[in-house]
């Protein structure tokens, strides 16, 4: 079912609120739409802002999520950046380089207004024409390095098949325009290999735009140096902050502590396509310490990057936002595959508003999501898949609000330390406030109880539909008290203001499942050491109480067939996530494919 508006558009508007223009939230990413509406004077928080586009002309408009509220006076204070009092969400789920109409009608008490705006999606960057410039095989770093200096916009230098030895790092100073960006390609991605041995990176960005990376292999040290994270990929100078339109495809990273990896703010960067392995293995004495704790993988803080279709293994974060002293906002993570990473398949912290994690897989992870601090949001976590997490699945570990986890399914067995025995656990710190839990599935399949949520707050809130296993001790220690069931604790809960639902009640429409809910058995070690190698896409199962029975988000659920869509990330009737690296060419020397 999708949930479509087939009524005209509103003309003008019915009254005077506060509102500024709607506006895209930074530069335009492929698949996005991220809305901001500021306010121009104070407006109850009771106010409501729901949303329908199309595509420019279509005879029909979606519906679309409502835009969120965000509350400064829940957040945290940035060190870049603020936390303003504002209308925001980021609108998914759409065609690259198309216009679309957006209508935004806010309501407060009996008044209401709209704001419209149309807006365009960013198109992919053209196949790179004829190279115009070659580097010979087995060309030193100075040869390398003198060609990189003398590009000019439009050229399309490449690299010919060969290893090329390093003893330092190519810089990239030169940049093209948005209409003749510089290209720099390897003649075959496989048989151009950039090696750089020890520690250093391989590509350094210096203040250049424009710039297209694509089809070569990049060879760090391919030894693990701990939290010194010394061999790297690409690193981007943080003395040029707000490099624009630098786009990675098609390359694969290995051997690296870091994959890519900016400090400051990049602007309209795109990554796809591209395998980046890491040197951390899935190993007690590495998984269970500090060693993978500065092993990013991709890492891009700034305004409307985007990575999407990428395979990692072996990092610590694979994916991140942002670094304490950077903005990250209009910033999506989609489609990547992620396996064995050592501490946050997604690190959230220091992030702060229309940001986006979607359609992603883990399979191996100490958390699939870190928030330390979120600043306002919003942040939408969606459609996720992990398997095995060694902690928590979630990590809430500061003040936060704004963080939106929709039809998540997380599937775990018995964990590490204080997270052993519970499906999921958050400490104590730090309130967290307007924000929402639905649709998810939290299958542990370890000894021990279901729910340990100490943190305080949780009003407003949309926490239901969810599902859980096994049924087990239920503890909102600072919010609500302790139960023995999910029964118990649904029934006696205090009553909380909901954002977008209906529910004014933790738990309401919650339902039990099996260990197994799947059409396909899913099969975890009797703890989160046996690290898990085949590959599981959980569909849910006729009959099973996860199907057909969540409740529809619009631009989430949207195309669910039956009554009601499946909770959990795989929803019968929309169409197939294909995760990770769709390159066609991909072999490698350890035999991952």
């Amino acid at each position: 079912m999708a949930l479509i508006s087939a009524f005209l558009p509103a003309l003008g508007s019915a009254g005077n609120l506060p509102l500024g223009t709607l506006v895209h939230d930074g530069p335009a990413t492929p698949e996005q739409l991220s809305l901001y509406l500021p306010l121009t004077a104070a407006l109850p928080t009771t106010a409501r802002a729901t949303v329908r586009y199309r595509v420019e002309g279509a005879p029909t408009w979606r519906e679309g999520h409502p835009l969120h509220r965000i509350r400064p006076e829940f957040a945290e204070t940035p060190s870049a950046g603020s936390v303003p009092d504002a209308f925001a969400w980021p609108v998914i789920d759409l065609l690259p380089g198309t216009r679309y109409e957006v209508e935004v009608t806010v309501t407060s008490g009996a008044t209401s207004d709209v704001r419209n705006g149309v807006f365009t999606t960013r198109s992919l960057p053209a196949v790179a024409g004829t190279p115009n410039k070659t580097i010979a095989s087995g060309s030193s770093l100075a040869t390398i390095q003198a060609a990189m200096n003398a590009l000019n916009p439009g050229d399309v230098i490449e690299f010919e098949v060969g290893v090329y030895t390093l003893g330092g790092d190519i810089q990239i100073s030169r940049s093209g325009t948005p209409a003749l960006p510089i290209v720099i390609r390897g003649a075959t991605r496989n048989g151009v290999v950039l090696a750089r041995g020890g520690s250093g990176r391989v590509i350094q960005v210096l203040g250049a735009n424009h710039v297209v990376l694509e089809n070569l292999t990049l060879q760090g040290s391919g030894v693990d140096s701990g939290t010194d994270a010394s061999s790297r990929g690409i690193e981007f100078w943080n003395g040029a902050p707000n490099q624009t339109d630098v786009v990675v495809r098609q390359l694969t990273i290995r051997g690296v502590d870091v994959g890519i990896k900016a400090y400051g703010p990049l602007r309209e960067f795109l990554a796809y396509d591209n395998t980046l392995l890491g040197n951390n293995t899935w190993t007690e004495e590495m998984i269970t310490t500090n060693a993978t704790w500065n092993d990013d993988g991709l890492c891009i803080p700034g305004f409307g990057n985007a990575a999407f279709n990428n395979t990692l293994r072996g990092f610590g974060d694979s994916l991140a936002f942002t670094v304490d002293g950077a903005e990250a906002v209009g910033v999506h993570f989609y489609r990547n595959e992620i396996i064995s990473t050592g501490d946050d398949t997604l690190e959230a912290d220091y992030a702060h508003r229309n940001l986006s994690f979607y359609d992603n897989r883990a399979h191996n992870a100490a958390t699939l999501l870190s928030l330390d601090p979120l600043y306002g949001g919003p942040l939408l976590a969606a459609r996720n898949i992990s398997i095995n997490t060694q902690r928590s699945p979630f990590k809430f570990n500061n003040t936060n609000t704004g963080q939106f986890v929709y039809n998540n399914t997380l599937i775990r067995t018995t964990g590490n330390g204080s997270h052993a025995n519970w499906g999921w656990v958050q400490f104590n710190n730090g309130p967290q406030r307007a924000w929402g839990y639905r649709n998810n599935v939290l299958v542990y399949q370890g000894q021990g109880d279901l729910l340990a949520f100490e943190a305080g707050g949780n009003d407003p809130i949309d926490f239901d539909h969810n599902a859980w296993y096994p049924d087990g001790d239920v503890w909102w220690s600072t919010s609500g008290g302790s139960y023995s069931s999910l029964a118990a604790a649904a029934a006696a809960l205090p009553l909380t203001t909901p954002l977008y639902g209906t529910a004014t009640r933790r738990h309401d429409s919650d339902v039990l499942t099996t260990a197994n809910p799947w059409t396909s058995t899913i099969t975890l070690g009797a703890t989160f050491l046996t690290e898990i190698v085949a590959t599981y896409l959980p569909t849910p199962a006729v009959g099973a109480s996860i199907k057909n029975s969540g409740v529809a988000i619009p631009n989430i659920t949207d195309g669910f067939l039956g009554a009601a869509p499946d909770r959990g990330a795989v929803i019968e009737g929309r169409p197939p996530v294909v995760y990770g690296d769709r390159s066609a060419d991909l072999l490698f020397a350890d035999g991952f494919e």
